[in-house]
């Protein structure tokens, strides 16, 4: 019997090529030249434990039967009030629970789930570059057609080039994330007012990624699109507990936008998941109710530690590199000469430390490469120390 088809894959998963972290698993199944050992700052995740009274409370609940059914279809009224009160308490944004919030599998699900149900084939998205993969991944999957902007640049060049872009490809939506991944970057509020100005003006839509929205550095503090915005109108933010909480492998998070906007994600959402487990839910509505404000101060100030000693590993060995203000991540340009595959190579080799090709990034990361703060300090050192002792070769 003659078979279909020979090669089993839509065309559309080329989008997902080329593959950085495939580049990276397969490059660690040989040990680094120099080094028995290898120190992996690749993987975006924190790599302490989930705080124990936010285990303990899920412990807790996880023995309550009735929550062993399916949970609320959009999301646990307890967590979906407990957001609303987090923006309230955090950013000063008055936000409906019933109507404004939706909880979600995380943020990658969300950015998937929120491209497929806004936006057609051929409709434009104006994305960060270097950015996020996923918004490139989900905005490509789903037949959108993505403008990029230059998001490793100054707050001001990146509001000219929104200005710029909207006035030539009439974007129906805009997407931010600050703190960013992959480069560390902040904004300031006045940045949000003036993008929301933008969108007024182009009659696009912003869809804001805070994932990283506790950790800031040097006494600096990351703020919400909405707040700038004066509310939800014409406005999506992303809303995670991964980074702030280390609540990675709990997948939740949480969608905070326009109800219009919402309604449509809900349709689609409805069809392709049925939401977190209760507990988790609850386990992420008692961290943003009781966890105190010093574990806020003490998680930017760890990260900030890790980011000192990693960058002046970095000056040490004469490498150029963006200054985080937030995030988790040092974004490292390579020498003259060198290719985003070949200095990955080359620090692996070198130095025994793992990092993320740039141009998983986007076309702006040709060249360049991620670094994550996700050791603890004394890893961090001997990363820094390598990187010191033998300098660029």
């Amino acid at each position: 019997m003659r078979r279909k088809k020979e090669i089993f894959a839509s065309d559309r998963l080329n989008w997902f090529l080329p593959d950085g972290f495939g580049f990276i698993r397969n490059m660690k199944l040989t040990p680094p030249e120099n080094y028995a050992d290898y120190i992996d700052l690749s993987i975006g995740a924190p790599n302490r434990a989930t705080p124990k009274e936010i285990i303990d409370r899920f412990v807790q609940d996880v023995y309550v039967e009735k929550y062993h059914t399916y949970p609320p279809q959009f999301g646990a009224p307890e967590l979906c009030g407990a957001v609303a009160k987090w923006y309230k308490r955090r950013f000063s944004v008055s936000v409906n629970p019933n109507a404004e919030v939706l909880v979600t599998i995380g943020i990658k699900e969300a950015i998937f789930n929120t491209m497929h149900a806004l936006v057609n084939p051929g409709e434009t998205v104006i994305i960060p570059d270097p950015g996020y993969p996923t918004y490139f991944e989900a905005g490509g999957f789903c037949g959108a057609k993505l403008v990029t902007y230059n998001s490793n640049t100054e707050q001001e060049c990146v509001l000219e080039e929104i200005k710029n872009l909207s006035k030539l490809y009439d974007p129906s939506y805009v997407m931010v994330n600050y703190p960013s991944n992959p480069t560390g970057r902040l904004v300031s509020d006045n940045f949000y007012t003036k993008l929301s100005a933008l969108s007024r003006e182009y009659n696009f839509v912003v869809l804001s990624d805070l994932a990283y929205s506790e950790i800031a550095f040097d006494n600096q503090k990351a703020g919400s699109y909405l707040f700038g915005n004066g509310g939800t109108r014409m406005a999506l933010e992303y809303f995670a507990f991964s980074k702030t909480y280390n609540m990675a492998g709990w997948r939740v998070g949480a969608i905070v936008a326009e109800h219009d906007i919402l309604e449509a994600i809900k349709l689609y959402k409805s069809k392709i998941d049925s939401n977190v487990f209760y507990p988790i839910q609850l386990a992420a509505a008692f961290a943003l109710e009781n966890v105190e404000d010093a574990f806020y101060r003490e998680l930017a100030a760890m990260y900030q530690e890790r980011r000192n000693i990693l960058c002046d590993g970095l000056k040490a060995a004469g490498l150029s590199f963006t200054q985080p203000g937030g995030a988790m991540y040092a974004w490292v340009k390579a020498p003259d000469g060198w290719d985003t595959w070949a200095f990955t190579q080359h620090m692996y080799d070198t130095y025994g430390i793992v990092g993320v090709p740039g141009n998983a990034y986007g076309r702006n990361g040709i060249g360049y490469i991620r670094l994550g703060l996700v050791q603890e300090a004394e890893i961090m050192t001997i990363a820094a120390d390598r990187l010191k002792k033998d300098g660029w070769v």
